[in-house]
């Protein structure tokens, strides 16, 4: 998969399931990066945004601020676009770190017969019959065991175990963890003295070749039996290797052009605002006691306003002239930044939240599903206690211990009800008001009960504007 394409669209999606691991990134304690002075790189980013690196006077100097970058589409992320048309706007443009208004329009030229992006993608496929979707190319086949792939390793005597890696999932740290092929058993019971020998083949996630995923179970990916084989990746893997610091540099280099857009923008005081949101969001989620979605949508609600000051207030920008209008156009700008983040986990969740803002910034009716069921409780996640309860109800609750408090260990929510003189009625409410509790927790604007609220201010404001509507009309009938 990352041999027989192009290396520019897979900048971000190449090394996106493995990021968090040793080696493959050198990320600072924030969600920003800084674009280095690799000579190679800067000379393609040059012919990529034209004398985007010259001052406005001609000399060159620092990039040049730009009020709408526009980065060409080649044929290989236009085929990947294509192949995950089926996935949300957020997980896409996370894939190929692009703005999310860039990817729908994209999608949109791809998807009409008469556009030359059209004609491009399905000039081999079919060039008989446009009405083609590429079935062949997401016909899945039959994937070669984990087992069979580290056999092959092992036996074969053109192959050195010492530069395979296996990762795989360990239930102590429950996280997926990269081991040698080579290295010893020292937490597995059993007799086996090799990790990979005492290791169940379910917990596999993925094999390496030194930093080259060639075998991965959730993509489909065999490169050791298929794709040319073992032979094809070790003799051409220099060529990817520096293919692959090329695309990491490159895509430094994005981020660098648009953090100096959004910098000149912003203004200086607000863009350490806008790094300060970010590496708090990145320490916050680490919580496990923390919502990550409420503090995605606090994340993008509090950069959304600094957009909104600079607007206000213009003279804090650097240059006004990039301000946008509006807070739709401020969204994708933020959108074109995110996209752009190491963060494989974090970064599809924040896009997301983006693209529910744009569809409310756009004036689309979002459809609200207040019908769908609260989260389910495991009662082994509850710590149940009964205490003395206190207030109006006589003997009944002054002298019985009918008051039940719940508490929900993964997340430490705690809900008390002692609504009723019954036990077993309290039990019954507590529950309920935890599992609302714990929707809230977990889906944020998008839970049942901000659901509804919704709904109801929509339908409130909506009477209201009918009213004022009726009252229009009497005033006119009256000067009449």
């Amino acid at each position: 998969m990352f041999l027989a394409r192009s290396w520019k669209p897979y900048m971000v999606q190449a090394w996106t399931t493995f990021d968090r691991h040793p080696g493959i990134h050198s990320f600072p304690g924030n969600l920003w990066l800084h674009g280095g002075t690799n000579r190679r790189a800067r000379r393609y980013l040059t012919m990529r945004v034209g004398d985007a690196d010259r001052r406005r006077d001609g000399s060159p100097g620092s990039l040049e601020p730009m009020a709408n970058l526009y980065r060409e589409w080649s044929l290989e992320q236009d085929q990947l676009l294509w192949e995950n048309r089926q996935e949300s706007t957020a997980s896409i443009a996370s894939l190929l770190g692009r703005g999310l208004r860039g990817v729908e329009a994209r999608l949109s030229k791809l998807k009409d017969v008469r556009s030359p992006a059209y004609e491009r993608l399905f000039a081999d496929k079919c060039k008989k019959h446009k009405t083609c979707l590429l079935e062949d190319s997401q016909a899945k086949t039959k994937l070669i065991p984990a087992s069979e792939v580290l056999r092959r390793v092992q036996y074969d005597h053109l192959l050195s175990p010492s530069d395979f890696y296996i990762l795989h999932f360990d239930r102590v740290d429950d996280a997926i963890i990269e081991s040698r092929m080579d290295a010893p058993n020292d937490s597995i019971s059993g007799t086996a003295t090799t990790l990979v020998d005492a290791l169940p083949e379910h917990r596999i996630i993925a094999i390496k070749f030194r930093e080259q995923v060639v075998w991965d179970r959730e993509k489909r990916l065999d490169l050791v039996f298929g794709s040319g084989g073992i032979e094809k990746v070790m003799k051409e893997y220099e060529v990817w290797k520096r293919q692959r610091d090329d695309a990491q540099e490159w895509n430094r280099q994005q981020q660098a052009e648009v953090s100096e857009r959004i910098r000149r923008c912003l203004g200086p005081e607000s863009f350490v605002a806008l790094k300060a949101l970010s590496s708090s969001l990145q320490i916050k989620i680490a919580d496990p006691k923390v919502s990550i979605k409420i503090e995605v949508e606090r994340y993008v609600q509090k950069a959304l306003n600094l957009f909104k000051t600079a607007r206000d207030k213009p003279s804090t920008s650097l240059d006004p002239a990039l301000i946008p209008s509006s807070d739709y156009k401020a969204l994708d700008m933020l959108s074109e930044l995110v996209a752009l983040l190491p963060d494989s986990e974090l970064r599809p969740m924040i896009l997301t939240e983006i693209a529910m803002q744009l569809t409310a910034a756009e004036g689309k009716k979002e459809k609200v599903y207040t019908a769908r069921e609260l989260p389910e409780l495991n009662e082994d996640d509850l710590t149940e206690t009964f205490v003395r309860g206190s207030g109006p109800g006589g003997q009944k609750t002054n002298k019985t211990s009918n008051k039940v408090a719940l508490l929900h260990g993964p997340t430490q929510l705690r809900v008390e009800c002692q609504d009723t003189r019954s036990l077993q009625q309290n039990r019954k409410i507590a529950r309920k008001r935890l599992r609302a509790k714990l929707d809230e927790f977990l889906n944020g604007n998008q839970s049942k009960s901000n659901l509804e609220k919704q709904k109801a201010a929509s339908k409130k404001s909506k009477t209201k504007a009918r009213n004022r509507a009726r009252q229009r009309k009497r005033e006119e009938a009256d000067n009449v």
